[in-house]
């Protein structure tokens, strides 16, 4: 009744703090203190008039400038194209297939995206910041925490150690309203693996790694995420997360 109250689950939690430490031990410091907070404005992706696979590339190679991997070989390959209009009135349509996928060509990465996501720019730079976090999730040698069963959400985890939990959060969940002339509804979109909370967390600690002030992340973040970012926040730094997460990152896997 009186011992510690954790934010998420504490088997999940412990799960969380152990990729960051995963993430800093093979990646190393210097590595991790170049990420910056990635946020939606121009100093990070400058508009342009370029449209269709033209814009997706654009996009594309700001979150590789920013990840520091513009060196690293790898195409970007569109999608089909798909259908996604809610049937009949009243119902709520769920969408599953996957928004973006990493692989191996030859010697060189293929990441692929839904050209759907071109007109949710929010959504696409975080399908970008997840595959390319595969590719660097793979050139590790360590196991991730849990082994590679657990590989999606160390995924997630690492496009947040890349600065881009402020996208990957906002893109989490996404409940539109679809009308035509024969039908309307509702249409859900989950793009990740982790929830809204598990985000607001791995976001927090991002910025207690980094010594970030959270509160960079309100003008752009949802206001029920942001307040929970508030929360984890407050929560990692009265349990010194960092600190348990720099010790385990210290150890000889």
């Amino acid at each position: 009744m009186f011992g510690r109250r954790y934010f998420l689950d504490p088997d999940v939690e412990a799960f969380y703090v152990k990729c960051w430490g995963w993430l800093l031990r093979n990646r190393g410091a210097d590595d991790f203190g170049k990420s910056p907070l990635v946020l939606p404005t121009a100093d990070f992706f400058p508009s342009t008039d370029a449209q269709g696979y033209a814009r997706a590339t654009h996009i594309f190679n700001q979150v590789r400038k920013i990840t520091g991997m513009e060196d690293w070989p790898v195409s970007l390959v569109p999608q089909a194209e798909r259908a996604g209009r809610v049937a009949s009135v009243g119902n709520v349509q769920h969408t599953g297939a996957a928004a973006g996928t990493f692989s191996h060509s030859g010697n060189s990465g293929k990441v692929t995206y839904d050209p759907a996501l071109i007109k949710k720019p929010v959504a696409l730079i975080a399908v970008f910041a997840h595959e390319l976090g595969h590719y660097i999730c793979e050139n590790i040698q360590e196991d991730p925490p849990g082994g590679w069963d657990l590989l999606e959400p160390a995924t997630d985890v690492t496009a947040c150690y890349l600065g881009f939990g402020v996208f990957s959060a906002n893109a989490a969940f996404d409940l539109t309203n679809h009308t035509d002339f024969d039908s309307q509804g509702w249409q859900s979109n989950k793009l990740g693996y982790l929830t809204e909370a598990e985000w607001s967390f791995n976001i927090a600690l991002f910025c207690a790694l980094r010594g970030i002030d959270h509160s960079l992340a309100k003008p752009h973040l949802k206001a029920h995420l942001f307040n929970e970012v508030k929360k984890a926040a407050a929560y990692a730094a009265k349990h010194d997360l960092a600190t348990a997460i720099r010790t385990d990152a210290a150890r000889r896997s």
